[in-house]
């Protein structure tokens, strides 16, 4: 379906009645997720996939995120929007694969999955660098939730990090 440009709401239904193929591969090894990358499907499209995709555990290594690093320098003289914003979207995503990234660049991408409401991307990322929600300055009430939706997707031990850098959030108790 991703390969026929199909609307997100096709694609949605199917993720939906059946969450696990977002890890099947095609004849040439390529998941939904690389299709939708490669053809330029719209952003809500990929953001879905990746979304679903990036739920399964083992696709959140290093090694299974790099998969999609020929697809960001594929799109460096593309000029359609559809793969502009992909590229956006997984230069983000492997910004922090990069152990030499800056600070700014993981606020940047925890902004990114932020404002596009990517949750899975934002709870990679702070699985990866917990302290980040440090630099974030959040106000106590919106941390709260932030914290509540992080408890549901993060390891127990990123929540830990959390916590004993936010010792504010404690007092409130």
């Amino acid at each position: 379906a991703c390969s026929d440009k199909v609307s997100l709401d096709v694609v949605a239904v199917l993720v939906k009645v059946w969450p696990d193929a977002v890890k099947e591969k095609n004849y040439s090894g390529w998941t939904p997720l690389h299709e939708a990358c490669l053809n330029g499907s719209p952003l809500e499209v990929t953001a879905l996939l990746l979304n679903t995709w990036l739920a399964y555990k083992e696709n959140r290594s290093k090694d299974a995120l790099m998969c999609f690093q020929p697809y960001i320098s594929k799109y460096a003289s593309d000029i359609t929007r559809r793969k502009r914003d992909c590229k956006i979207l997984l230069s983000h995503l492997l910004s922090f694969c990069n152990s030499n990234t800056d600070h700014a660049s993981d606020n940047e991408a925890m902004n990114y999955f932020i404002c596009t409401e990517m949750w899975t991307g934002a709870t990679l990322v702070l699985d990866r660098y917990p302290t980040i929600a440090k630099t974030m300055e959040l106000d106590i009430k919106v941390m709260s939730n932030f914290l509540s939706m992080g408890g549901r997707c993060c390891k127990l031990s990123t929540m830990w990090e959390v916590l004993c850098n936010e010792q504010d959030l404690l007092k409130v108790v």
